[in-house]
């Protein structure tokens, strides 16, 4: 009964509410987020996120680079190395050379990394994942500039059509206004009764007035939003409830979170290769005084190859706090994600029972316009017999425009509540 109801109602608002073609431009509301997330100063964080990221992945990766390091150093010591014997003593002609005290050289390291323990892969894992969070993180707030593009849009439909009824309206008065000048000529009314139509003549035009002027003031916001400069001639188009009513998809609040949660597994990926062991190779080429041979007195080239293993132990002693944390982190997550979730379940629910309530609205207001209607109509004949007053066929003429208020009040909040709907479950 309900999926019959509301196709019911969507046909009434495509017959009632669907503007005319014309020369004008015509916008949808996708049409208006597109173009808005592509204009907000925000999308640009894309770009940079993206570039911030291939540069911290080419740091990464130079660690398996071939390392250069330049030393030069001049010391002077209190003391060197010297043999404990005195050959003079024991009658022997020999003197052993002694170390100088001031001692110079330059040397160039290099050292290559073979292994690492995976902290390379682990780094570049981190910072994909931190990159998914920022991206993530920049769609909730694109996701956000949505709404606000939606109030607009709703506002501008709203005041779009309440202009056009209030035309009607206005025509209608005149229409009543000829048939009071009619009437007084014929003797049957009073120039009060005509005062009371020319009141709301004057109401209708100022109404007119201000829904121009609001029109004016919400399209600009919308053109800012947009980037584009909209004219009081566009023309935007009545949304569907079946595009309102399609699948929806996770909301990007969520996919923060879950990126969030990726990015604490590569966390302890990186934590546990911390712990093991580093492999490399490498060499050392120098000229200094003494080179190799500390009891040559002389400058003298030298060089050394080798393989080194590494381990620090050091990161034990923190380890089992550092998985504690992140694991704190985790289940704080995991809170933030039921909060949410329960929240988006409330705003859900209330925005059900007012959709619920405006369809209910909706079933009325056809009825409801069609006896104001009838009342008008016979005022009408009332007023040509001289037994009703004009001010009296104005309050039923105004009746019958409120009603036309309404039904339209309804029928676009029918349409922004679906969207509402949409826009909280995820788009």
């Amino acid at each position: 009964m309900a999926r019959i109801l509301t196709k019911a109602l969507t046909l009434a608002l495509l017959t009632l509410l669907i503007p005319r073609a014309g020369s004008a431009q015509e916008l949808t509301l996708e049409e208006c987020w597109r173009r808005a997330e592509a204009h907000y100063p925000l999308s640009r964080q894309y770009a940079l996120i993206e570039q911030t990221k291939d540069y911290s992945l080419s740091n990464a990766s130079k660690r398996y680079h071939p390392q250069l390091t330049l030393n030069a150093k001049a010391s002077y010591q209190s003391e060197v190395t010297k043999m404990p014997l005195d050959f003079a003593s024991l009658g022997i002609p020999i003197s052993l050379p002694e170390v100088e005290r001031d001692q110079y050289g330059v040397t160039i390291d290099v050292s290559q990394l073979l292994w690492d323990g995976g902290r390379t892969a682990a780094t570049c894992a981190t910072i994909n994942s931190e990159a998914e969070v920022n991206r993530a993180e920049t769609d909730v707030s694109l996701y956000a500039l949505r709404r606000r593009v939606s109030e607009i849009y709703f506002a501008l439909l709203l005041l779009s059509e309440q202009q056009s009824y209030n035309d009607l309206f206005h025509e209608e008065v005149l229409r009543t206004k000829h048939k009071v000048e009619t009437l007084i000529n014929g003797g049957v009314a009073t120039s009060s009764d005509l005062d009371a139509v020319e009141a709301d003549r004057i109401r209708s035009e100022r109404t007119r007035s201000e829904y121009l002027a609001l029109r004016h003031s919400y399209l600009g916001a919308l053109s800012l939003l947009m980037g584009d400069t909209l004219s009081d001639s566009t023309k935007l188009r009545f949304p569907t409830a079946e595009i309102a009513e399609q699948k929806h998809k996770t909301r990007p609040e969520l996919h923060v979170l879950d990126r969030q949660t990726q990015a604490l597994d590569a966390r302890r990926k990186e934590l546990s290769a911390s712990l093991l062991p580093t492999l490399g190779l490498f060499a050392q080429g120098g000229y200094a005084r003494p080179g190799l041979n500390l009891l040559d007195r002389d400058f003298a080239p030298y060089y050394i190859v080798g393989a080194r293993l590494s381990w620090s132990l050091g990161n034990l002693y923190t380890h089992r706090n550092n998985k504690r944390l992140l694991s704190t982190q985790e289940r704080s997550l995991d809170l933030k994600r039921e909060t949410f979730i329960t929240n988006q379940q409330i705003e859900i629910t209330n925005k059900t029972g007012a959709l619920e309530k405006v369809r209910t609205q909706l079933h009325y207001d056809n009825e409801l316009i069609a006896l104001r209607r009838r009342v008008y109509s016979s005022s009408v004949a009332k007023m040509e017999h001289g037994t009703l007053s004009g001010a009296d066929l104005m309050r039923d003429l105004t009746q019958v425009r409120l009603a036309e208020q309404e039904k339209i009040l309804h029928q676009v909040q029918y349409l922004q509540l679906l969207y509402d709907l949409r826009w909280l479950s995820g788009v």
